[in-house]
């Protein structure tokens, strides 16, 4: 087993646990990629990682954490480069799981003494390690919640990347749907329309851009499916009863999303990890990485996505 050390400095992983609620599932198939990782700062990340592989009643398992600090938390010196310490453990074994989907296996070796839990659930899995730290590169101790990697297929990606450019073509960095409030959907409304649909619901009223509130209503509805009827006067934009008066702005430069990677979280949620990029030169390096949640929800019996959570690394 193949470590990397690149700082002399030592390093201490701390191992996070969590309660769990799912219900307890066995699995007829324990194929596949289970994921979950947390920031570290701004740009370090502390990943886990599970790959399983069936062969017969026999399964391979392989669980591995990586944990990266950056030596100074700035995208210029870490995000672009890389530079920074770095830890990597790893533990396998065969196991074969019981009905109810657990399995456990025991593992040694000059970094690592102690055993793995598995637990399958319906909506991930549950891993459990349990032994003795020997060095900075033992498994971190502790129980972590695992999602599935899933293949979406090309068309979906590209549909998740476009669902998450309209938030980020308004340079929204930063959203959680627990705790947003009407000027924020307000704004939303207004300003998306505004780039996506001038033509068609934008209209002038005394040297002022005008929208109606039923345009604003129709985008935070199919963008956040949430049902908005509390109109009032924000900062920069007027609500006169019938829509909203404001003043146009052009020039910024514009971000999309190019998605990459999908996890299902269960309950019909979805974790999208990708990229910013700017829309005028596609092509070129990346700006920045997106991580974001979405749901699926059925609109006259197609699906769409609702956003949940977004973060966007600049």
């Amino acid at each position: 087993m193949k470590k990397t050390l690149l700082s002399l400095c030592s390093l201490i992983v701390f191992a996070v646990s969590f309660n769990f609620t799912s219900v307890v599932t066995a699995a007829s198939n324990y194929n596949g990629h289970w994921e979950d990782h947390n920031s570290v700062g701004q740009y370090g990340m502390d990943q886990m990682m599970l790959d399983m592989k069936s062969k017969g009643n026999q399964v391979t398992v392989e669980a591995s954490n990586d944990y990266f600090i950056p030596f100074e938390d700035s995208r210029e010196s870490s995000f672009k480069s890389s530079v920074g310490r770095m830890r990597s453990s790893v533990v396998n074994g065969t196991v074969v799981f019981n009905s109810k989907g657990q399995a456990s296996f025991k593992y040694k070796d000059e970094y690592n003494n102690g055993q793995m839990s598995i637990q399958m659930q319906n909506d991930g899995v549950k891993i459990t390690w349990t032994g003795k730290e020997v060095s900075e590169f033992s498994f971190p101790l502790g129980t972590f919640k695992l999602y599935k990697k899933i293949n979406v297929g090309a068309a979906e990606m590209k549909k998740l990347g476009t669902f998450l450019s309209n938030f980020t073509e308004l340079n929204l960095d930063e959203f959680d749907a627990k705790r947003v409030n009407n000027a924020e959907l307000i704004r939303f409304g207004v300003w998306h329309n505004y780039i996506n649909n001038f033509n068609s619901r934008i209209s002038t009223s005394n040297g002022k851009l005008f929208i109606s509130k039923t345009h604003v209503e129709a985008s935070i509805q199919k963008y956040f499916n949430t049902q908005f009827r509390n109109h009032r006067s924000v900062n920069g934009f007027k609500f006169n009863g019938k829509g909203y008066l404001f003043d146009g702005a052009d020039g910024a430069p514009v971000y999309y999303v190019r998605a990459h990677d999908v996890f299902d979280l269960g309950q019909n949620k979805l974790r999208v990890s990708g990229v910013l990029y700017d829309a005028d030169s596609p092509s070129t390096e990346m700006v920045s990485e997106v991580e974001a949640v979405v749901k699926k929800v059925k609109v006259q019996n197609k699906i769409s996505y609702a956003l949940v959570t977004l973060k966007v690394k600049r």
